[in-house]
């Protein structure tokens, strides 16, 4: 079940099937009819999104997700400590819409099954097509997310 709700205890989505819809329309993207599909790409993208370092801290240490957060700064202002900013939920609805064409988490298993290898002087190897387990790389994540997740060449510090 798919709970958009950030003030329910079972709150596990950024984004509801009615936010995607309407992300989607707004760039012509296509998601499936079926409810039950969208919520299931929505989770596939909160699986994704639950896996990178934020800014700031969970306002709550009991909260179930990593959103909302405080001590997040975004272009000189000073975050609500109980938003959860429109920037994110666009995102998880791209990653939902991402999903429908590649595994946002995949299993890493070293590399695609090589199908051909020759050696002339220099080295040929050819990978069966759609074997290669390597994370999905999205350009537009980090900049559409800037200041909000660390990320790229950045490293979090903290005093302690």
């Amino acid at each position: 079940m798919l709970v958009a709700d950030p003030h329910s205890p079972d709150f596990n989505s950024y984004a509801s099937v009615v936010d995607l819809r309407a992300f989607a329309a707004g760039r012509r993207y296509t998601v499936p009819a079926d409810d039950e599909e969208c919520k299931t790409l929505l989770m596939q993208a909160m699986d994704f999104l639950e896996g990178k370092i934020w800014r700031g801290q969970r306002s709550s240490a009991s909260q179930p997700l990593s959103w909302p957060r405080s001590g997040v700064r975004f272009d000189g202002v000073d975050l609500p400590d109980d938003a959860i900013p429109q920037r994110l939920v666009d995102a998880q609805c791209r990653l939902a819409i991402e999903s429908q064409e590649i595994d946002l988490t995949p299993s890493v298993a070293g590399g695609g099954a090589v199908v051909m290898e020759r050696v002339e002087g220099a080295v040929t190897v050819q990978y069966e097509p759609g074997t290669n387990k390597a994370a999905p790389s999205f350009p537009w994540f980090y900049s559409s997310l800037r200041g909000l997740v660390v990320g790229g060449n950045q490293i979090r510090i903290e005093r302690g």
